[in-house]
Formats: C-alpha cells, sequence, structure tokens
C-alpha cells in the first residue's frame, strides 16, 4: 500500500516545517508527501525550498481548501491518502497504525484514528475521533449528518479509489468540507475505526473552523446538498429519519445558544425557500425583528453564499 501525505498551506509558514517534520519522523515512512501552496502570501514558497529531497511542492493560485486537496490529489499517486492540515502534528505511529489498520479491512474506504485536539492551553486538550462514524453505508453517513465524529482529515486514511467515485472535496464549501466529504463517503464505502492517536492539533481562534456563523451556515448547506446529490443518484435517504424542519430547527437552535444573530435572516431566508414555519422558526423571526429594530446588523451576503446545488452546474 503505498501512502501520499498531502500537506495544503495557506500563509502557514508559521506552522509548517512542524507539520512536515512530524511526517518525516513517522515509524512507517509516507512514500511521497506533497505540499500544497494555496496562493500563500508569506515565506511559504522560500521555506519548501528548505526541506530538500523527498517534498513535492505544487503552488496554485487562492482557491481555499478543498481545492488545495482536490490539486493535491492530482500531484499524487499513492492508493491511500492523508490530508495534513499544515498547522498539525501527525503522531510518530500514525501512518503505520493507519495503514495496518487499512491493510487488515480491505473494504474500507475511510480508516480514522483518535484526534488529541488542544484549544488555548495544553491542559484544555480533548480526545475526538471516536467509533461513532465506524461500520457499513449509510451509518457513516448518518454519523456526520448532525455533527462531525471524524473531526478533520489529518487523523484519516482515504482510498484514492473512493474519493474517485464521490468526486473529490467539493470546493464550493470553505467551510466544513470534511464533513460534506465524510457524508458522500459513508453511503459509498465502509469505515473503519484504528484504536489510536494519530494526530495532535490544536485549534488556532481566527481558522476558519472557528467561525460559528459560517459553521451554522454552511451545516444546512451541506445537508440540502447531500439530500440533492443522494437524490440524484438513487439513494434512499430515510435512514437520516429527518425533515426540513429538523434541518432548520437545528440551525436556529445553535443560532440561539451561541448567540450567532449575523446569520439569522439567512437561516430564516432558507426557511421560508424550504417551507419551513415551525415554531421555532416564528420564535427566531420575532428576535430577528427585535434585533433589527436595536440596528443589529446582519452579515453580509457574500459570508453567506448559497453553495448546496451549485455542484448540478459543475
Amino acid at each position: 500500500m503505498k501512502v501520499s501525505v498531502i500537506i495544503p498551506s495557506y500563509n502557514s509558514a508559521k506552522w509548517l516545517a512542524a507539520a512536515v517534520e512530524s511526517v518525516r519522523g513517522q515509524i512507517r515512512p509516507a512514500d511521497e508527501i506533497v505540499i500544497v501552496d494555496d496562493g500563500s502570501t508569506d515565506d511559504t514558497a522560500s521555506l519548501c525550498r528548505t526541506f530538500g529531497e523527498g517534498i513535492k511542492y505544487v503552488h496554485r493560485e487562492n482557491g481555499g481548501l478543498a481545492a488545495a486537496r482536490n490539486t493535491g490529489v492530482r500531484n499524487s499517486s499513492g492508493d491511500c491518502m492523508l490530508f495534513l492540515d499544515a498547522d498539525d502534528i501527525l503522531l510518530p505511529n500514525a501512518i503505520h497504525d493507519l495503514a495496518r489498520t487499512a491493510e487488515a479491512s480491505p473494504e474500507a474506504g475511510v480508516v480514522y484514528g483518535f484526534v488529541l485536539q488542544r484549544r488555548k492551553l495544553a491542559t484544555d486538550a480533548q480526545l475526538h475521533g471516536r467509533p461513532y462514524a465506524a461500520g457499513k453505508p449509510p451509518h457513516p453517513a448518518k454519523a456526520h449528518f448532525w455533527w462531525t465524529p471524524i473531526p478533520t482529515a489529518g487523523c484519516a486514511l482515504i482510498r484514492r479509489s473512493l474519493n474517485e467515485e464521490i468526486g473529490g472535496f467539493d470546493e464550493n464549501f470553505r467551510q466544513v468540507e470534511d464533513a460534506e466529504y465524510w457524508l458522500r463517503c459513508g453511503v459509498t464505502a465502509p469505515f473503519e475505526h484504528c484504536d489510536s492517536v494519530v494526530l495532535d492539533k490544536t485549534y488556532i481562534p481566527t481558522s476558519l473552523g472557528q467561525q460559528t456563523e459560517g459553521s451554522i451556515w454552511y451545516r444546512l448547506q451541506l445537508q440540502r446538498k447531500f439530500l440533492l446529490w443522494c437524490s440524484a443518484r438513487g439513494v434512499d435517504t430515510s435512514f437520516l429519519e429527518t425533515t426540513p424542519s429538523d434541518m432548520v430547527d437545528h440551525a436556529l437552535k445553535r443560532i440561539a445558544r451561541q448567540k450567532s444573530w449575523g446569520i439569522l435572516p439567512m437561516i430564516l431566508e432558507q426557511a421560508r425557500e424550504m417551507g419551513v414555519r415551525s415554531p421555532w422558526y416564528w420564535r427566531s423571526l420575532f428576535m430577528a425583528l427585535i434585533l433589527k429594530a436595536n440596528g443589529r446588523q446582519a452579515l453580509p451576503i457574500k459570508a453567506c453564499p448559497v453553495v448546496y446545488c451549485a455542484w448540478q452546474s459543475e
């Protein structure tokens, strides 16, 4: 089994060297390392020239994480791929343990392990990536519809054949692209869990993944896209046991709980488009009117692109 590690980097020179060193320090070495410079304006390019042999450097115009990963796939040749974020650390046992699990489960399209997630302090670390998403289709997809049991692609090996079958990452999504990707994978191939901690991830407050409004918006977008994607392929989604009202209410409850009021008018517009008039809709509409009367501004429209059906015209 040939393993390619793909590292997208956008203005990540501060962390990139440590990420590369973590890959080079593997017990079971990666067969190739591909760095995709996603139009960085920092010292990423010059830093990559210092890494020496064994690193493939690819530069592209800025297009976002999903686009950079797809570029990495096109410039790699492994049977399995691991998408490592430039500010993450791959633990020394990661490729060995993930590959061993993948070899023992040849039917699995995705093999993932535990992630040590850190917030502001090292003492805030929590263990994520539990085996809730392991199993045969459609279980992995159902596990990812509301939340994301596999918190980042850096803790997983994905078979190239599965990536090609589902069409790679959707470049319309600038947030939760992992969750959208896992949904399509999860109705296509089994997921297997590796009982090892494979990744050390520190969340940066300014990263896209930490922008709450975007997370709420794109979660509803990916849910709508997934239902359309399945319908176009004749995939029965009754296993989700959900309705448009469930999806909208989920978003509205997150807005209320996290006080992410800037996204509220756009979610209400999505609710009207979906024909939802639930109690949560009316309650949230009343709150939106109060906020508007008090001068509270909504996020600009461009911050909330409607992308759930963009793939249909590609």
